[in-house]
């Protein structure tokens, strides 16, 4: 798991409204395995089964499935949950070789799969923790065909109690028409992998975090994706984290530029602009919140770029920049 944490290509200097947190480790992290890469054997077939799932996560709720790179493609059963191809998808991860997905919506008796895990220490109450999770509407399928819709309400719920099913059948988990954090948006994107993030004030203290779309399909929008209808969709989720610190969660996943190549960023005049310079390289880039919005986009023809930081809030920010096969990446922190 160490290669989902990356370590800060430079700090901001402290000045105006800006100023830099310290990077932590990837001890953070409460959800054990957040990117699914520890496991029994390989996966097998369909399914979480017995040796065919993830370290530490079960099945919550229906049939839930496992997918990782070291999948026998060769096998007609296991290379339905391989990875990049599968039965559902054609998606690499995002971390690592290995993701999980479930059915996110179905039109008939309101079919949903939950996948589950203890965290490795219960939330305190009061205290405030930053959670995130890469998810992507499966697509372009070797065996059930193109998705036929795509969806919202993918989230993350703690619960003061497991649901996890020991065999093929298990406890109900009814609506809770809530998740503590999700995506109110559809899920459209089936080329890249959107990240779902955000922060909670513990008001229990949570044992356990779950993953679906915890909403009925009174309370789930569906937009139908050609050649399909819209009555169903399918879900892949990975590099999960809950975090009490708010670096902890910010999964950059990508790799970032270090020595004297690496980007600088500093607050210059009244209002905090922020300025970026990366030698030699006419960039483009964006900058993210952490409830994932972009906040401001660009692509510029010099090394050099200042922008405002007026009407922004308070909170965690993530500065992606790149220039073809070069990437680079800085966090920051805004204080008004």
């Amino acid at each position: 798991m160490n290669s989902w944490w990356y370590r800060l290509a430079e700090k901001l200097t402290l000045c105006c409204l800006l100023f830099v947190v310290p990077h932590y480790s990837e001890g953070q992290n409460l959800v054990p395995n957040g990117s699914f890469e520890l496991k029994d054997t390989c996966p097998y077939t369909i399914s979480f089964q017995e040796g065919d799932q993830p370290l530490y996560w079960r099945t919550w709720l229906n049939s839930p499935d496992y997918f990782n790179a070291c999948a026998d493609a060769s096998d007609a059963l296991a290379a339905l949950v391989s990875v990049p191809q599968n039965g559902w998808a054609f998606q690499y991860a995002q971390d690592g070789d290995a993701y999980a997905g479930f059915y996110a919506y179905l039109t008939t008796d309101q079919y949903r799969e939950y996948i589950g895990t203890p965290l490795t220490a219960p939330l305190v109450v009061g205290e405030t923790y930053y959670i995130s999770f890469w998810v992507n509407m499966a697509d372009s399928g070797n065996y059930f065909g193109l998705n036929s819709g795509a969806c919202n309400n993918m989230g993350l719920l703690f619960t003061m109690n497991s649901n996890a099913w020991v065999d093929l059948t298990g406890p109900s988990f009814p609506f809770r028409n809530y998740a503590h954090v999700y995506r109110a948006a559809v899920l459209e994107d089936t080329a890249s992998w959107t990240l779902v993030s955000g922060s909670v004030i513990a008001d229990s203290a949570y044992k356990y975090v779950v993953l679906g779309n915890f909403f009925d399909n009174n309370h789930t929008e569906v937009v139908p994706m050609p050649p399909g209808n819209g009555d169903w969709s399918y879900c892949l989720v990975d590099n999960v984290c809950v975090s009490p610190n708010p670096f902890g969660c910010v999964s950059t996943g990508v790799e970032e530029i270090s020595g004297s190549e690496s980007p600088t960023a500093w607050v210059s005049g009244p209002q905090g602009d922020l300025l970026v310079s990366w030698p030699g390289h006419e960039f483009s880039g964006y900058i993210q919140d952490m409830t994932g919005r972009i906040v401001r986009s660009f692509r510029i023809s010099t090394d050099e770029l200042m922008l405002p930081t007026d009407g922004w809030s308070s909170g965690v920010y993530v500065l992606r920049l790149w220039e073809g096969e070069a990437t680079a990446v800085l966090k920051f922190v805004v204080t008004r």
